[in-house]
């Protein structure tokens, strides 16, 4: 589907959900109706709530109703609130983009529905306390709903519901860069791995008996994830894969907890989450045609100066080339099953005056499988003229885990603290996948790929019955059998001293130790066969009736890391005055080994945090945050930093005007040795592995700035309004060794202005009204792409009724 087509499907969607939901809050009874504060504080700036990329201030337009007293209903007490309206949106640009960041369309809205109930004397007959709420219905990408019930301390009930619409097409990922010195020339304006899914997860939670020695709890929760997605596979050339996306979660939960002893609770949990996926791949795309009138696609790939997907694609009479990488066909089935079951045991206690205690025991043991995977290609490989190939087996995995956490605090003195922390994890994963492939050859699009037939293939083989090897072809038969390991044991201590110099300055110092063994291990067997002709080509020598048969052992191939890391810890907190709060910690750390290049062996933390609060109506906040880290070791090399600086600000001299400032500067870098092909080899370079490898410093840095405001004020008694404009501006570099890629994200700006305005017609209806605009532009030439700027005004009109 277009991007064009798109917005129309949404609003007739949304025209639909949102007359079903008005048609029921409008004819419902007081207790069906919707109810709580958040969802509708969260979209009373239109638009913006939803706007997963944003860095903004919401600006609620202030309402007299929201000081209703509410009304009474039998012995309950009743608020509601009911705002409807809709969105009037002009997107232009990369909608792909606009989806990605923002998703929203013109249609009518279900902004916020509400229902509060409540028993002042507690004598309620089911309940003593009802909220139910709504929002986001009719259209907009993110929809919630939620219901709260209370009786005293017999129950507590609460459920969700969710409902994510996720777009995602930034056409930098994954894409080619087709040059435009191709020919043909291709340009991929989207992203291989684009994907647009709704996933939805409801949540159910009871709990009995708060304040009884024994008290039980209860959960369950569903959530499903479907829709479309695209991918790509690699056979020779890059093919454009359909996958439709289908995984769901079930997750049960049951909990008890025993208070016997004062102060003392005692806990045992048991989760089982069972989870399905089953997804699929097939080919997508436009297809060519070969001379005999087939379809083939050619990928995705046209760089025909590098041989992509062959130097000459397209040939008289504009026909794809049958000597060409290409494909008939492609589909891949891999369903997965998987059961999470555990256990755990936990306990909190202050049951001696001077100590305190906690501790967390936890166990599981899951398996995953996966009984039949199936994977098909039809097409041309031209390195190896495999022509068409079928891939099958079951897998298996189990992951056993262990976790143990234990908390001591021993208050020596009133202000003498000692408190120490230990935690082990410990996992397991061992995996075993039975591999079957067959494979046919050939040495274009239009052979026919033959099996081996000896009674159709006689010595010398050279009949048009036999298959069509090359010395570069793989085996005709592979059997395999393969078994993974994957395991990890650590250990964490941390030791604390605290002490309270006075009542406004306290500090601590510490030391943490962590221990980590990680496994890995592998085990194969795998038996080659390999039919004439050119049965010995793979280095085969034991042919036996003209067939050659390889087999390859690989015996319990493992390898174990050892880390062991020391912290310093260090903070202190201060008070010098009622109205100023500052606070400084930091970590030392320091190992002697990493399981991944990019992991420092050496990091420092630094965190200085203050707030200033002058007058009662005047807050000041700012914060530092610094982590420097390195691994120097000579084939690494690696260093990085990331240093955030933020402040706010926020006055509210009155309920008539408030104003608040934020600041956020990000300053982010890495540094590391890497090994990359390529050809030529630059002038200066260092072999890694001989040509074409060569080694270089990868590197990448980003300087963000990320600021907005907002002022809120009411210019008469029954008129409120807010303005807003946030930006996020950011300058990056890092390495590119294709030469026509773009900087990309590394360099944008992300402007957003917004303002509201909110009127009190009667004393329970208002009217409201707001502004958002998305104004997102890269700073850098697109390159081969498409542009990804989008610009777009979101209007928002709204009726909200309370009571």
């Amino acid at each position: 589907m277009s991007k064009q087509q798109r917005p129309s499907v949404t609003r007739m969607v949304g025209g639909m959900t949102f007359a079903i939901v008005l048609s029921f809050a409008l004819t419902a009874s007081p207790q069906e109706q919707a109810g709580g504060t958040g969802p509708a504080e969260q979209q009373t700036t239109p638009g913006v709530a939803v706007d997963s990329a944003r860095k903004t201030v919401d600006i609620p337009g202030y309402s007299a109703t929201s000081e209703n007293a509410g009304t009474t209903w039998g012995e309950y007490e009743v608020r509601q609130s009911l705002e409807a309206g809709g969105r009037i949106a002009n997107p232009s640009g990369n909608l792909g983009m606009w989806d990605s960041y923002v998703n929203l369309y013109s249609g009518p809205r279900l902004l916020e529905e509400s229902l509060d109930l409540h028993s002042a004397t507690h004598t309620g007959f089911l309940f003593d306390d009802l909220t139910f709420a709504n929002y986001g219905y009719g259209g907009d990408p993110n929809n919630v709903s939620r219901l709260q019930l209370q009786k005293g301390t017999l129950y507590r009930f609460n459920a969700s519901f969710r409902r994510d619409k996720n777009f995602f097409d930034y056409d930098l990922l994954a894409n080619p860069l087709n040059p435009p010195n191709s020919n043909p020339n291709v340009p991929i304006p989207f992203s291989p791995h684009l994907f647009e899914t709704t996933r939805n997860m409801s949540d159910f939670n009871l709990n009995l008996f708060d304040q009884a020695p024994v008290r039980l709890r209860f959960g369950y929760g569903h959530y499903s994830n479907d829709g479309s997605a695209f991918s790509s596979t690699h056979q020779g050339t890059e093919g454009l894969l359909l996958q439709p996306t289908r995984n769901t979660s079930d997750n049960y939960q049951f909990g008890i907890s025993v208070r016997v002893l004062p102060r003392t609770s005692l806990n045992y949990d048991q989760f089982v989450t069972h989870y399905k996926n089953d997804s699929s791949w097939q080919l997508n795309g436009t297809p060519q045609a070969l001379a005999n009138g087939t379809p083939v696609n050619l990928g995705l790939d046209f760089n025909t100066p590098a041989g992509q997907p062959c130097a000459t694609p397209l040939v008289s009479g504009g026909f794809a080339n049958p000597s060409c990488n290409g494909f008939f066909s492609y589909t891949r089935f891999s369903p997965i099953r998987n059961t999470y079951p555990v256990e755990q045991l936990s306990f909190q206690s202050a049951y001696f005056k001077a100590v305190d205690m906690s501790g967390r025991v936890s166990y599981s043991s899951s398996d995953s499988d996966r009984p039949n995977y199936l994977e098909n290609f039809n097409g041309l490989t031209t390195r190896t003229a495999d022509r068409m190939y079928t891939q099958s087996g079951p897998g298996h995995a189990r992951r056993l885990n262990t976790g143990v956490d234990y908390a001591t605090t021993i208050h020596v003195t009133d202000k003498f603290r000692i408190v120490d922390t230990f935690r082990f994890a410990n996992f397991r994963i061992p995996s075993t996948f039975a591999l079957s492939e067959n494979d046919l050859f050939g040495p274009t699009l239009t052979s026919t790929p033959n099996t081996y037939n000896p009674a159709t293939c006689p010595p010398p083989f050279t009949a048009a019955a036999c298959p069509q090897h090359t010395s570069s072809s793989g085996p005709d038969v592979i059997q395999s059998s393969i078994n993974n390991f994957l395991g990890q044991d650590m250990k964490i201590n941390t030791f604390d001293l605290e002490y309270d110099f006075t009542k406004w300055m306290t500090a601590h110092a510490g030391y943490r130790y962590q221990r980590r063994d990680i496994s890995v291990g592998l085990s194969y067997v795998q038996v080659g066969t390999f039919f004439p002709k050119l049965p010995t080509r793979g280095g085969c020598t034991q042919v036996v009736n003209n067939v050659c048969t390889l087999t390859t052992v690989l015996q319990n191939e493992s390898d174990s890391v050892e880390i062991n890391g020391h912290s310093g810890i260090f903070g202190i907190s201060a008070r010098p005055a009622n109205t100023l709060r500052v606070s400084f910690d930091t970590e030392l750390y320091s190992a002697d080994n990493t399981f991944t290049r990019i992991v420092p062996r050496q990091f420092q933390d630094y965190r200085v945090r203050a707030s200033y609060k002058p007058k009662q109506w005047m807050d000041f906040a700012s914060a530092v945050v610094i982590r420097e880290g390195r691994n120097n070791t000579a084939d690494v090399g690696h260093l990085e930093h990331n240093r955030s600086y933020a402040f706010s600000a926020a006055v509210t001299p009155n309920d008539k005007f408030s104003l608040d400032l934020d600041y956020d500067y990000n300053d982010v870098f890495s540094r590391t040795n890497i090994c990359y092909v390529t050809t030529p080899s630059p002038p200066v370079s260092i072999a890694c592995g001989g040509s074409p490898f060569a080694a270089g410093l990868s590197f990448y840095t980003e300087n963000a700035h990320s600021g907005g405001g907002g002022l809120q004020f009411r210019p008469l008694p029954r008129v409120s309004t807010g303005i807003g404009y946030t930006i996020t501006s950011s300058v990056g570099s890092t390495i590119i060794l294709n030469p026509n890629a773009p900087t990309g994200p590394l360099s944008y700006n992300y402007h957003l202005p917004q303002a509201t305005l909110a009127i009190d017609l009667t004393k329970h209806l208002t009217y409201k009204t707001g502004w958002n605009l998305y104004d997102y532009h890269e700073k850098s030439n697109p390159g081969p792409t498409a542009p990804r700027n989008f610009r777009g005004n979101v209007f928002t009109l709204s009726m909200r009724y309370s009571l």
